[in-house]
């Protein structure tokens, strides 16, 4: 590995990590396997495959005014517009290379992407961090100037300081503070080995990104920023090459970009503004992530706190590696609300998420009926730090949550899975997360038997005021029985108004109980016969 030092025109420093570049031809190919892009391909049809059509977005890089945009003229980016923000972009490899993994034509997993603003970390008197954007060390009350119009996610493949924290901090806060006032995605690489450097990978809002190997850097935030002991980085993934977080990052924020198409486009998300919310879609990312043979939490596993952690991702990996089919099948399952007490029966399906605002001391609760033993269940909720009315000297607020899996007893009531009570109905994984330092929650378990299951977020913060957070859940699809169309484990009056709803011709949907090709009067009779 190479570290090139650029000037910040402000005295400090910034590093951009990056490798020998061997670029081969079957590279696209093992990425889009390892992020879950083939399989997104075999269970919805490559014609149904969002692409980040309509995504505007962002590329920072460590280069200087007249060589940090990628090359215009590779025939990956044909078609593309790209609008200069710090100066004449120039050719930079480094650049193209990012370029290619984030919106190519056929390297990227969102080739549909065709609009990028393009900017210089800091240059002179121009740049992302000061001049150009964030306006670092422009005074503590000077906002970021504003994004530019219909800019969604912005790719930092770069890392370093102004070896100062208070300057380092301010950065960090300022991006925090633009990710809520405009409704951003930062997504950003660690380093790959070595110092662990704090921009942008510390902050609250962003994603931070390592490479599947584990080679990259590790462990928590340091005692002098804000948020002490929060563990980056937060997810990994393949890369084209994959053996630096320079070219892991943007397929990170490519994966972004065809999740945010998804919630523009595909009903019911479509009608609801919750489903391409930032912290929604960082939700979705992380909560879909694929966890690999040693991937750890640490909880404890035998004792009377069996199944709690307080340290919610594996140290190394996050959680795990990114997966696009995972993440569209959340998405996809649109929100479901939870209830402010117990509910009395099942409230969301297997996959699902949610945008929920909680008070103080508040619990919000889902309830599961998981029909068929469960190999692996995933629940994530995170949410954002807020700056106080955009001051950057002080660090703002985090709230503070913790994600509780219970299970439900034959008298309808919620029982504990932890210590040897959860024996018997889960093998291993934790069934609480309650980090009182990260600003998300993790549960992942393995071996859950079938049963009646409620998830609660719990809030346990001071603060005086109420929270947005986002919960992510995906299970395993359960097995229906036949004329179950709802696949709710029982045939009833929802199945009969199922099949009403769906009168007429029909290719292969659940309501064509007998298959025939129509749905109509001998389906009503198969709900009739199997009722119960």
């Amino acid at each position: 590995m190479k570290t090139w030092k650029r000037s910040l025109g402000i005295g400090h420093s910034v590093a951009l990590a990056t490798g020998i570049l061997l670029i081969a031809s079957t590279a696209r190919a093992s990425v889009s396997a390892e992020v879950g892009l083939d399989d997104l391909i075999e269970r919805i049809g490559a014609e149904n495959v969002p692409t980040g059509i309509g995504v505007v977005v962002g590329q920072v890089e460590a280069g200087q005014v007249g060589a940090y945009g990628p090359n215009q003229g590779n025939p990956e980016f044909a078609g593309k517009t790209f609008i200069p923000m710090s100066g004449d972009p120039g050719a930079f490899y480094h650049a193209t290379v990012v370029g290619k993994n984030y919106y190519g034509l056929v390297t990227s997993i969102s080739p549909g992407i065709d609009t990028i603003h393009l900017y210089t970390v800091a240059s002179g008197t121009t740049g992302w961090l000061t001049y150009d954007y964030l306006r670092t060390n422009f005074g503590s009350t000077v906002q970021p100037l504003p994004t530019p119009e219909g800019l969604k996610i912005f790719n930092n493949s770069w890392v370093g300081t102004f070896q100062n924290t208070s300057l380092d901090n301010q950065a960090l806060r300022r991006a925090d503070f633009v990710i809520n006032r405009d409704d951003l995605l930062i997504v950003n690489g660690v380093n790959n080995g070595g110092t662990n450097y704090p921009l942008m990978s510390h902050m609250y809002n962003g994603l931070s990104v390592g490479i599947m190997s584990g080679g990259h850097t590790t462990g928590d935030t340091g005692a002098a920023y804000d948020g002490p002991g929060r563990q980056k980085p937060e997810i990994v993934s393949s890369g084209d090459p994959d053996d630096v977080t320079s070219f892991t990052t943007p397929v990170v924020s490519a994966a972004c970009a065809m999740m945010v198409e998804t919630a523009r486009t595909e009903p019911p998300l479509a009608a609801n503004p919750n489903a391409e919310r930032s912290v929604v879609i960082k939700a979705v990312i992380l909560g879909g992530a694929r966890h690999r043979d040693g991937w750890t939490n640490n909880p404890d596993t035998t004792g009377p706190n069996r199944g709690v952690t307080d340290r919610p991702l594996d140290d190394i990996y996050g959680v795990d590696v990114v997966n696009v089919n995972r993440s569209h099948l959340i998405l996809t399952g649109a929100e479901q609300d939870g209830a402010a007490d117990v509910p009395a029966s099942s409230n969301a399906d297997w996959r699902g998420w949610d945008f929920a605002n909680v008070d103080r001391y508040e619990s919000r609760y889902w309830r599961f009926d998981v029909t068929d033993p469960a190999d692996e269940v995933a629940v994530l909720a995170t949410w954002h730090r807020y700056i106080n009315n955009g001051d950057f000297v002080i660090q703002g607020a985090s709230a503070d949550f913790d994600l509780i899996l219970w299970r439900v007893n034959e008298q309808n009531e919620i029982v504990t899975l932890v210590g040897d009570e959860g024996l018997p109905y889960f093998a291993g994984g934790n069934v609480v997360s309650q980090s009182d330092v990260n600003n998300l929650e993790h549960l992942y378990i393995t071996g859950l038997e079938a049963g009646n299951y409620v998830l609660e977020l719990r809030r346990q913060d001071d603060y005086n005021t109420d929270w947005d957070v986002a919960v992510t859940w995906l299970l395993p699809e359960p097995s229906c029985g036949y004329a179950d169309v709802n696949c709710d484990g029982t045939v009833n009056i929802d199945d009969l108004f199922a099949v009403l709803a769906a009168w007429g011709a029909c290719d292969a949907c659940p309501e064509d109980i007998n298959e025939d090709g129509v749905v109509n009067i001998d389906d009503i009779f198969e709900v009739l016969g199997n009722w119960g």
